[in-house]
């Protein structure tokens, strides 16, 4: 597990998502935002700094989810 030293209180409140997954289930995430890049959706929160700045905090194959997820 990576440390960042930086990261000790987030910008703003987080979200709760329910990503769903190709197999139907569900994994609950909390995260202000993501990304596809590549082959994976990358999941990140804003911490507090100068400036603000994100953290990586979840990559989920594209492959698990479903089709046409962006």
């Amino acid at each position: 597990m990576n440390h960042v030293e930086e990261a000790s209180e987030l910008a703003m409140p987080a979200e709760h998502w329910e990503i769903p997954l190709r197999d139907g289930d569900h994994i609950s995430v909390f995260t202000h935002a993501y990304s596809v890049e590549g082959a994976e959706v990358v999941f990140s929160l804003l911490f507090k700094g100068s400036p603000n700045f994100e953290v990586d905090t979840l990559r989920i194959p594209l492959s698990l989810l479903p089709d046409g997820f962006s």
